[in-house]
């Protein structure tokens, strides 16, 4: 495939992705979400669209956690190669392999662009009869260079924090006392 001199957007690819990154030119992209297969060693079946038709994937690799990390590995250079210098990276990923993933990650980025982990914490977790429920998945942001911006979001505090907050304060507490 020719090398793309524009991206256009509003269209969805169902190919392997590597192929597709390989096809864009260096640094034309502001940032990456990416929810990758997990490594979880099952088959999903999803219902798509109003004609209820079947998709599916196989989230299953022969050759063990190496060839999925490699697999991984491929794409993410590929992205890091498609971030501008103000770029960042998000990676969604749960714990059958995250461990390995920040480690490519740092090999790809190098530690030193490492933000954040940011954890998703689900609601409820699925009964695990001899470990604890998995209740969180984490999202890993890392930046192209220090060029990247942040923008904080700031919501209000609770209603319970600013009570909290006040009566320490009326009453003397440690938050802004000197000593």
């Amino acid at each position: 495939m020719a090398p793309m001199r524009y991206v256009d957007t509003g269209v969805l690819y169902c190919d392997d992705n590597l192929s597709r990154l390989q096809q864009f030119p260096d640094e034309c992209v502001d940032l990456v979400y990416l929810d990758p297969p997990f490594f979880s060693n099952r088959n999903y079946e999803v219902i798509w669209g109003d004609e209820a038709e079947v998709r599916s994937f196989e989230d299953r690799w022969t050759g063990g956690m190496n060839v999925y990390v490699d697999w991984m590995e491929m794409r993410l250079r590929e992205m890091h190669r498609l971030l501008r210098p103000s770029g960042c990276l998000y990676l969604h990923c749960d714990q059958a392999a995250s461990h390995y993933l920040k480690v490519a990650l740092d090999g790809i980025f190098g530690p030193q662009h490492f933000r954040s982990e940011i954890i998703w914490r689900r609601t409820g977790s699925n009964s695990a009869a001899r470990r604890y429920g998995p209740l969180h998945q984490a999202i890993f942001y890392y930046v192209k260079s220090k060029a990247a911006p942040f923008y904080p979001v700031y919501r209000p505090y609770s209603v319970g924090y600013v009570e909290t907050t006040s009566a320490k304060l009326m009453s003397g507490g440690a938050i802004g006392r000197c000593s």
